[in-house]
């Protein structure tokens, strides 16, 4: 902790007029190299200087005890309010952004207690939530979010707190909670950026809650609209496994809309692996610039946004590559949707395509032998003889089966 001298404990050592002039140089520009030295005195400018310049640099470890050092002697001045606002804000950030996030629930709680016409109170109140979030501690994260979207309904956090209020649904498994708080977003915000993600997980909580008709409905209806390919891989891969349920269920032409759905593995994993590399770059860049302090608001949503979908996109990455047969598989089962449904022309198509590209044996075999199955329906007793004879000669060369 960094010790005062008594001469500067009543804060007259530096006069406001001073002050105002100080902060604007420095708000103007980032304070050069030498600003990163020890503090030379214990006045309030220069702890607020080392502070703001350590952390507008990202050392937010050694900016924390300046700035707390500053709030605790001089805080309650009256003429600094203008400046002991933004130290607030700033060391609750700092708190934040190291992960302490119990320490900074208290800071921001702090701050807006003190300073609640803030500029940044509405981040203050987010950020909040966001700490109690990081810590499971949702239904206090919930009712965070929730007052902040009662005090600040225009803030552009209030979008974020209704979403972050649904994920928080989500995470809980109160699937039908969620689907309505996804609901209540989508119409609120249908512009927003985050409106995809909000109908991928929308459809996600109704699958959950046993409403797979339901959940298709909303897949077809964000189809409709642009979308990340983070949300378009999520939407496959939860359109893949509305169509297996269904499936098993016996449901086929439900399972044949949801599997509609799926696009082709080959060509999905390439479009999110450039997805996940413009992500990758966008991060870079944003945490590589030195921000001014009018930028801390503005980077702090952007960056929470980008994190969040570079998660989710190498999330979505990793799982194609763990999934090599992926379009055999969907074929096969496309294919005995239509055979089950007495399609058999449809399904003649399906299962030779599966034959064609699938590079598991055992599901090229199970589409082969379904093939002979939907041919013999047909009544095609010449393309019976040949795919038969082809079967025989592949998967029983020793002649076991004649």
């Amino acid at each position: 902790m960094i010790r005062l001298g008594n001469k500067h404990r009543s804060g007259h050592g530096w006069a406001a007029a001073g002050w105002v002039v100080g902060l604007t140089l420095f708000l103007g520009s980032v304070l050069p190299a030498t600003a990163q030295e020890p503090a030379p005195d214990d006045s309030p400018q220069a702890l607020f200087q080392s502070g703001m310049s350590r952390f507008i640099a990202g050392d937010y470890a050694n900016s924390v005890d300046f700035l707390a050092e500053l709030v605790k002697v001089f805080g309650r001045e009256p003429e600094l309010q203008t400046q002991i606002d933004l130290a607030m804000y700033a060391h609750a950030c700092a708190l934040y952004n190291l992960g302490q996030h119990a320490e900074a629930i208290k800071a921001f709680e702090a701050y807006t207690a003190q300073f609640p016409g803030s500029k940044f109170a509405d981040e203050a109140l987010f950020r909040i939530g966001s700490a109690q979030q990081q810590l499971e501690e949702y239904e206090l994260a919930i009712a965070a979010y929730q007052k902040l979207r009662s005090t600040f309904p225009r803030s552009s956090y209030s979008e974020d707190g209704l979403y972050q209020v649904a994920i928080c649904r989500l995470i809980q498994e109160q699937n039908a909670l969620a689907a309505a708080a996804f609901h209540d977003f989508m119409n609120a915000y249908p512009r927003s950026f985050l409106w995809g993600q909000a109908g991928a997980f929308r459809a996600r909580a109704l699958f959950d809650d046993g409403k797979a008709t339901e959940a298709i409905d909303i897949l077809q209806e964000i189809e409709q609209r642009p979308r990340s390919w983070s949300v378009i891989t999520y939407c496959n891969f939860l359109a893949f496994e509305i169509g297996d349920f269904l499936f098993d269920d016996t449901e086929y032409e439900l399972a044949l809309t949801a599997y509609r759905r799926v696009k082709p593995r080959i060509a999905l994993l390439r479009h999110q692996q450039n997805h996940l590399a413009t992500l990758e770059a966008r991060l870079a860049a944003i945490q590589s610039a030195r921000p001014s302090v009018r930028d801390i608001r503005s980077r702090f949503q952007e960056e929470r946004r980008i994190v969040a979908d570079l998660a989710q996109a190498r999330e979505m990455a990793e799982k194609l590559e763990g999934l090599p047969d992926y379009d055999a598989n969907l074929y096969h089962r496309i294919g005995r949707c239509f055979f089950n449904t007495d399609r058999y022309w449809e399904a003649r198509v399906a299962f030779t395509r599966v034959v064609a590209i699938a590079t598991d044996e055992t599901v090229r075999e199970a589409g082969h032998f379904d093939l002979i199955l939907a041919v013999s329906r047909l009544r095609r007793f010449d393309d019976l003889l040949i795919e038969a004879d082809q079967y025989l000669a592949t998967y029983d060369t020793t002649g076991k089966w004649e």
